[in-house]
């Protein structure tokens, strides 16, 4: 099967400038508890005993992960392997989730989590978790420069537009 691929293309005028604004502006600890919320739906999953596939294992660790760079208010990159580039050292979580997403790309994603490395990768999620709750980030965005930059930004493109 042939793998599709999507280029977007952005031709939004000063779109750098209205993107820093934006990250300037953002409430990173929402985002961090965004993330560390996705991660604990997974690992609430992995305990129960429900699902504990490499999958469920992947989409926990990606949560944590961008809670560690939303904690340090840099923006968590979508694409994964830009994800994982975001980061300077090799971690245990970050080599999980290599491991975890190489199964996923050979379609073993759904393959449960042998015995043996329950416990071990549990014991690495809940050091991390506690790890990342410590950094919580400080609320320090603007909402009222927030809402004036989109504002802004959504009349100069309609303007640009509707010419």
């Amino acid at each position: 099967m042939d793998k599709i691929s999507y280029v977007y293309l952005n031709t939004l005028p000063d779109w750098l400038s209205f993107q820093a604004n934006i990250i300037n502006n953002f409430d990173f600890k929402a985002l961090f508890h965004h993330y560390i919320s996705l991660a604990k739906g997974n690992l609430s999953l992995m305990v129960s005993g429900k699902k504990f596939t490499y999958k469920t294992v992947f989409y926990c660790l990606r949560g944590l992960l961008s809670s560690e760079l939303a904690s340090r208010k840099i923006m968590p990159e979508l694409l994964i392997d830009n994800l994982f580039n975001q980061f300077d050292k090799e971690n245990d979580v970050l080599r999980i989730a290599k491991e975890s997403l190489d199964r996923k790309k050979t379609q073993e994603e759904k393959v449960e989590v042998v015995n043996s490395d329950k416990e071990k990768i549990l014991s690495i999620i809940n050091n991390y978790i506690a790890e990342l709750q410590a950094k919580d980030p400080k609320s320090n965005h603007n909402q009222i420069n927030l809402e004036g930059i989109l504002r802004t930004y959504s009349f100069n493109l309609k303007s640009e537009s509707y010419k």
